[in-house]
């Protein structure tokens, strides 16, 4: 096979994928596959992928690009701040992104005789390393629930939604399993509204500020004051 010189008006349906007909991804007929080993190897491979990186883009995507990084702009001179945001029980909760450190499926958490409690659940174990591991449902006064893993009869790969949310705050690490994580998402500082004075007791009483999201409420949880909770939990 010969290499064409590329063209950047070429588009994707101008290339020949041949690796596909006499390659790796078809019959393997290709004369050259005893030399090459695998297609990724051969000019022609490489050839066609920078004519693909080097065609012409559409119209309408610099206009669309153009108008995303406007909005992007005009979001951040506003203030924004970025949180993940999850669920726990019924409430959709978010922290800043900054305190968290992992997000992992869940793990089995083994109690520690005469310090665990409702609050403190015990210790996971995360790819070799022990994390703290606390029920944010009790902590947060939504009643005392068992983090998945905790019971031999159950079993945490049922829970396709669930997750463990692993924190860190001054050299503090924790862990707790959450309903759900939806993601990061970045929240406009002037779309934060404050937590009603009447709520001094429930999910959001370690929240400082309240947001809509996707047409749900999401309370925003005080980074410090959540790890100051934490930290009582086992004292």
């Amino acid at each position: 096979m010969t290499i064409a010189n590329p063209d950047p008006r070429q588009s994707a349906a101008d290339v020949d994928p041949c690796w596909r007909v006499i390659g790796v991804g078809g019959d393997r007929s290709c004369a050259q596959l005893a030399e090459l080993v695998h297609c990724h190897n051969c000019p022609v491979f490489a050839d066609a992928g920078q004519r693909l990186l080097d065609r012409a883009p559409p119209g309408e995507y610099l206009t669309a690009q153009t108008a995303q990084l406007a909005h992007e702009a005009d979001e951040h001179a506003t203030g924004s701040e970025a949180v993940v945001v999850f669920k726990v029980a019924a409430e959709w909760l978010a922290l800043d992104v900054a305190a968290v450190v992992e997000v992992a499926p869940p793990r089995a958490v083994h109690r520690i005789p005469y310090r665990s409690n409702d609050i403190f659940a015990g210790i996971t174990n995360l790819r070799g390393e022990l994390q703290l591991c606390v029920s944010l449902p009790a902590l947060l006064g939504m009643g005392c629930t068992s983090p998945a893993g905790t019971s031999a009869k159950r079993s945490p790969a049922l829970d396709t939604k669930q997750r463990l949310l692993v924190c860190q705050r001054a050299g503090d690490r924790w862990a707790f399993t959450v309903d759900e994580v939806a993601g990061v998402w970045r929240v406009r500082l002037d779309q934060l509204g404050n937590v009603p004075a009447t709520i001094a007791r429930g999910p959001l009483r370690l929240t400082n500020a309240i947001f809509d999201w996707n047409g749900r409420r999401v309370g925003r949880l005080d980074g410090d004051r959540l790890f100051a909770s934490l930290q009582e939990s086992i004292g």
